[in-house]
């Protein structure tokens, strides 16, 4: 318009256009990873391409899962003696998950012979990630149960693990465990999901798993439940003031539609006998509260007659959105430094929102 052209401004309304951040594009990656002695590879799905390799629960990392999953650890060690099983944990399972339905699982074909050559890699045509792992192939018994042995010959269809669960079962079947002791196992998941801001195609898994002799299986299970009470307790008061409920519900108690997406994948695997849930009361009403675990207990004849097994699974990714007040699971997940940033090592702070979008800014019309 004309410089010198008079225009009315009182009760315009003006549109600033700003340049928004690009949409990021990620680059296919591969996988490789070494079974039977020899490697194979695969595509991750591309949902998954910037969630595959994070590493929330190494040692250096400051992510609030990490925070929560030592808090958990270090409260259970002074009830049980705890070991944490820290070598690596294969990937992918191999076989059929019996009662699971294959939409919610994440299906992968291996290409033995077909990984990327160094050339494509230099050219930056795909990413790549090395996971040198424990080969463990998978089938289930006539209870449903996960049968786990070592060793299987390579299909050419596997699926990303949904569950730790069949890692403590060939555990257990090896006998690589001590009655009383309480075995630790973490890391990611992958279920496929509808996306919500409380279900999430991947989460941090911690699964403890305690042999206890047969009778006393009650006891084991109201001693872990309180101490991962007090736990959570002690976390939550550091962060806010509001009140924080957590109880033990059995599993007849629930109805097929209460359950969240993580516990009725869950009650897919096998029976379950508990299920942990948590609210918080932020208004003086609570509303119903949220699964973050569940428990159930196994019987292994062939390894002991006297002994029962009791498995405690907890969703951290859930926990920590609950405690610190994170309103989507993707938040949790971004690589924004302004997220991690909010969490000093060790310790948990009430999130702060923040736009994922570019400033605003305002402009002097005049």
């Amino acid at each position: 318009r004309s410089q010198d052209k008079p225009f009315c401004v009182e009760g315009a309304l003006n549109h600033i256009f700003t340049r928004s951040m690009p949409l990021p594009y990620f680059k296919p990656m591969i996988c490789e990873i070494e079974l039977e002695s020899r490697k194979v590879s695969f595509q991750v799905p591309q949902v998954l391409v910037d969630k595959i390799d994070r590493g929330f629960l190494e040692l250096n990392s400051n992510h609030p899962v990490r925070t929560i999953k030592e808090k958990l650890t270090a409260e259970l060690s002074q009830a049980f003696p705890l070991q944490n099983i820290d070598y690596c944990l294969s990937l992918l399972h191999q076989g059929h998950l019996n009662g699971v339905c294959h939409s919610n699982i994440f299906w992968i074909i291996l290409n033995p012979e077909e990984t990327p050559s160094t050339e494509e890699m230099s050219n930056g045509l795909a990413n790549a990630v090395l996971f040198s792992h424990v080969d463990f192939c998978r089938d289930t018994d006539k209870n449903g149960w996960v049968n786990v042995q070592e060793g299987c010959h390579i299909s050419k269809q596997y699926y990303l693990r949904p569950s730790l669960l069949p890692y403590a079962q060939a555990m257990i079947q090896r006998g690589a465990f001590l009655p009383g002791t309480l075995h630790v196992l973490s890391g990611p998941v992958f279920r496929k999901c509808l996306i919500t801001p409380y279900s999430m195609p991947v989460f941090h898994e911690m699964l403890f798993v305690c042999a206890v002799n047969r009778g006393t299986e009650k006891s084991c299970i109201q001693m872990l439940v309180n101490n991962i009470k007090t736990s959570i307790h002690s976390l939550h008061q550091t962060v806010s003031g509001f009140k924080l409920n957590i109880n033990l519900q059995e599993e007849a108690s629930f109805e097929t539609t209460e359950l969240n997406d993580f516990a009725a994948f869950e009650s897919q695997l096998s029976r379950i006998q508990y299920f942990i849930c948590m609210e918080i009361d932020a208004s003086g009403s609570c509303e119903k509260g949220s699964c973050v675990g569940i428990i159930r207990t196994a019987h292994y004849e062939l390894v002991s007659s006297d002994l029962v097994v009791v498995f405690a699974s907890l969703n951290l990714d859930l926990l920590a959105m609950l405690i610190c007040g994170i309103p989507d699971w993707r938040m949790l997940w971004t690589s924004d430094t302004r997220f991690l940033r909010q969490f000093p090592r060790g310790k948990l702070r009430l999130f702060k929102s923040f736009s994922l979008y570019p400033p605003s800014y305002v402009h002097d019309v005049s």
